[in-house]
This record gives structure tokens, sequence and C-alpha cells, in this order.
């Protein structure tokens, strides 16, 4: 993948944390919104810290910017399979979306395209949505009026 470097390689070239990144990597499409405790958080925001990139948008979603990690995914055509490159974006994401209602929006929305179960694609996508509205109900941000 062009720009990212998603782990560091001990000197024996085996991979430094395989199997919590590789948990990391997951959540985006195994957990529903309401399963994110404390722990997930944290292993999801450790994920995502250890991301390097050479591309802007990319390092600015890393240090926290939702705005930059909803033009990472929004784009991006529907997949066929889930890759590395699909997980990175999606967990990068995710991070946000823990704290970020656009992010949660984006996330639902996304997730409705993803090649998963269909079972499980519905429930995520409706705890990602029930997140939105939890968000803007808490900041009390008011959400567009339709005319």
């Amino acid at each position: 993948m062009k720009g990212i470097a998603p782990m560091q390689r001990d000197d024996d070239g085996e991979t430094a944390e395989t199997t919590e990144w590789e948990r990391s990597l997951e959540y985006w499409r195994t957990m529903s919104a309401q399963e994110f405790g404390p722990v997930e958080i944290e292993e999801v925001e450790t994920c995502v810290c250890s991301i390097s990139s050479t591309m802007k948008d990319w390092r600015e979603a890393v240090r926290g910017d939702a705005a930059a990690a909803i033009r990472l995914v929004l784009p991006q055509k529907p997949p066929e399979r889930i890759t590395l490159k699909v997980d990175l974006a999606m967990t990068v994401l995710l991070c946000r979306a823990l704290d970020n209602a656009a992010a949660a929006l984006v996330l639902s929305h996304k997730l409705r395209s993803m090649p998963l179960d269909r079972s499980l694609r519905n429930r995520l996508v409706t705890s990602w949505r029930l997140r939105f509205l939890r968000i803007r109900f808490a900041t009390g941000t008011p959400t567009a009026r339709r005319a």
C-alpha cells in the first residue's frame, strides 16, 4: 500500500503485536458500537496511532481528524473482499466514529456495502446509526432539517 506503514517488524522478521493488530483491524466488521468498552477502544487507538503515512489525509486521520478519516473512506467503491487496505481505512474511521457523529454515520453508511454476512452487516449498520444519534443527542448538535 503506497505511503502507509501499518506496523513495524522486529529484527528477526516477526511482526510485533500481530495478535492485537489483527484483532483491532477486525473490530469494525465484527463488533457493534455498543460492544466497545475501554479495552477495545484502547486497542483501536493504539492500532491507529501505530499507523504512519506520507499521505496528508492519513496523517491527519491518525492524529484524530474525523473529517480526514471520512475523506479516506467515503469515496472508495465497495470492495469485493476485505483486504488489509480496507481494514486499515475502516479501522481509522472506526476510531473516529467512537466519539464523532459524522464518522459514526459514515461508518454506518459504508458498512452497508461491505461483503459481510447479511445479518451481521445489518446489526453493525444499525448499531453505528444509533451511535450517530446518541452522539448527536449528547452534544446537542441539531440534525439537518428537510424542507
